[in-house]
């Protein structure tokens, strides 16, 4: 079977064309995705999910991905020593205007607890879910930390953060 000049043109075309969008895709995924992220304590609203973990916290994600954040926890240390541990909780960001979900994940982490001062928190994760654009972050680890202020004692209030998708 002969192949004419048209045919051989246009399956180069359409070979580059991929080739080019492949190296878009991994070249976004090199770099991290970050956003800041504000937050409120809800935990005090008694809302728990399938699973028993509690709404705790939820807020908004600016940068790279603008939408609402919500963190459902599963707190290991129930007498809430200076360092408290979790593990198996959730966070998802859903569009603000659709409420649907754009990333979801799990996550593991520390909070200092400082009574009075600003309180700091750390966690490790996974993108589990990942939607539309965003699918290329499926898989991938995620890195949050922040800090937030005491209304009065044994009862957080609202702070801020980073989030880091490598």
């Amino acid at each position: 079977m002969k192949l004419g000049k048209k045919t051989i043109l246009l399956g180069t075309l359409l070979l580059l064309c991929s080739f080019s969008l492949g190296m878009v895709q991994t070249t976004q995924a090199k770099n991290p995705l970050n956003c800041t992220i504000d937050y409120t304590f809800v935990g005090h609203l008694g809302i728990v999910d399938a699973e028993g973990r509690l709404l705790a916290w939820i807020g908004t994600v600016s940068g790279v991905i603008n939408g609402e954040i919500n963190w459902w926890m599963n707190i290991l240390d129930k007498k809430c020593p200076q360092v408290t541990h979790f593990a198996g909780d959730l966070w998802e960001i859903l569009d603000f205007e659709t409420g649907e979900p754009l990333l979801r994940g799990d996550e593991h982490g520390t909070t200092t607890i400082r009574h009075g001062k600003n309180s700091v928190w750390r966690s490790n994760g996974i993108v589990t879910e990942a939607y539309g654009d965003l699918a290329i972050w499926l898989g991938r680890n995620v890195h949050m930390s922040g800090h937030f202020e005491w209304i009065v004692p044994g009862f957080p209030g609202s702070g801020s953060g980073i989030m880091r998708i490598n």
